[in-house]
């Protein structure tokens, strides 16, 4: 893979580091963190998202940020840098499909608000109709609990980087929420119950 900030950090960016007085230290420590391939945690993190935003750009030069969601692990590594899911029907608008087939680059956010953790990777996109991509892979692509899989995709990894927690705010899944409650009344139904059998105990010994 290449190196995040040799990518981003062009020219006009890194003026505006150094005037900031972070040049210097973006410049020390960014080289160390290029990677080869997408390591254990990476493909970890990837593949526990139920959700995640794409950015593409259009040929007459606008960028467009959309969300994709999907049962847990519905974005898969496929491949040492390779990622791929299968795209369900939604608005049929197909924006980020068309601006694929001009400009093939992406950016990618992957977020885990509830442990504030972020995950940046730039990438190339190939996205097809089903009829049109290979059977192999449509079918590796597919998750239990997915709609009808209408595109595939996949994304070659080109640079990766991990964010900083700072202003991610922490949001818990409502079905862990829900999980959590449910367990948390039902102790206290049973502890209720106990009560009121430990009450008429002692009102019947009076």
């Amino acid at each position: 893979m290449d190196n995040y900030a040799e990518i981003l950090f062009i020219n006009e960016v890194r003026e505006l580091q150094d005037e900031d007085g972070i040049g210097d230290t973006y410049a020390k420590v960014y080289p160390g963190r290029t990677k080869d391939s997408l390591d254990e945690s990476d493909a970890s993190f990837i593949s526990a998202r139920e959700s995640f935003y794409i950015a593409s750009v259009s040929s007459t030069g606008w960028p467009y940020v959309q969300h994709r969601g999907g049962p847990k692990g519905f974005l898969k590594v496929i491949g040492d840098n390779l990622l791929g899911f299968a795209d369900y029907s939604g608005n049929r608008q197909f924006i980020t499909m068309g601006h694929a087939a001009n400009n093939d680059k992406v950016a990618l956010f992957l977020m885990d608000y509830e442990n504030k953790s972020r995950l940046k990777i730039l990438g190339h996109i190939k996205m097809q109709h089903v009829k049109d991509s290979d059977p192999l892979l449509c079918e590796q692509l597919k998750t239990e609990g997915q709609g009808k899989v209408d595109r595939v995709a996949t994304i070659e990894v080109t640079a990766l980087d991990w964010n900083c927690p700072k202003y991610i705010p922490q949001l818990i899944n409502i079905e862990k929420v829900k999980a959590f409650t449910h367990h948390e009344f039902k102790k206290l139904r049973e502890e209720n119950e106990a009560l009121k059998k430990e009450l008429k105990r002692l009102e019947v010994n009076t």
